[in-house]
């Protein structure tokens, strides 16, 4: 009888440990339980060799692929074992031996973020309203709806602001913290694809690196 190994890779995993085992980077199910469980807890990685030269402050990026994977799985259940892949053909792992930064330094990050959008986002608005002559605009037609001058401040530039608000928070679908539907937002899209694309270059610049 052939005996038969599914294996599917992640696309990327984060370390807290320097030894990474298949059950991090990789979900399997074999032809029995027990084979399972010994192939999910084999090292795929480890960061301890160079642990000497490791600075606590840098992420350090390993790339795990199949291949690995497979040699790993054949040492454990022989050469004459099948093993299908349905994820990825390679792995990144990313390992930071100083952990996590500090949650104080955490909120300063994401308040310096959040002042240079709303400030970039801002001037944004404000040169894209001035590009398209906005004002001129709020005057033409307060004088065809009305026959009258259009004032300085009036019921347009505030249904403006209100609008333009809302159709942010329409098109973004959150609200502070909350999400209006399950629909996906066009900034989770962009998210993807700028992380695929990542992931996708460092796989590149590490396997040329090891061809070089």
């Amino acid at each position: 009888m052939s005996k038969t190994v599914y294996i599917k890779l992640k696309q990327q995993y984060d370390s807290n440990s320097a030894k990474v085992l298949l059950k991090d980077v990789c979900d399997v199910i074999s032809y029995s339980d027990k084979t399972t469980e010994q192939l999910l807890e084999q090292v795929v990685y480890d960061y301890t060799e160079y642990i000497e030269k490791i600075n606590p402050k840098r992420t350090y990026t390993a790339i795990v692929s199949a291949f690995h994977i497979i040699q790993i799985i054949k040492k454990v259940c022989g050469s004459e074992v099948d093993i299908v892949n349905l994820g990825e053909t390679n792995t990144v792992v990313e390992y930071k031996a100083g952990g996590d930064s500090t949650k104080l330094v955490s909120f300063f990050k994401c308040a310096l973020a959040c002042v240079l959008i709303f400030f970039g986002s801002a001037f944004t608005i404000m040169a894209f309203n001035n590009d398209i002559s906005i004002t001129g605009v709020f005057e033409q037609f307060y004088y065809q709806m009305t026959g009258q001058e259009k004032p300085d401040f009036s019921e347009l530039e505030v249904m403006y602001s209100v609008g333009l608000a809302l159709g942010i928070i329409v098109f973004f679908n959150h609200f502070g913290n909350k999400k209006l539907s399950d629909d996906i937002t066009p900034i989770e899209v962009e998210l993807f694809k700028h992380k695929k694309d990542t992931l996708d270059t460092i796989v590149e610049i590490k396997s040329n690196q090891k061809g070089d």
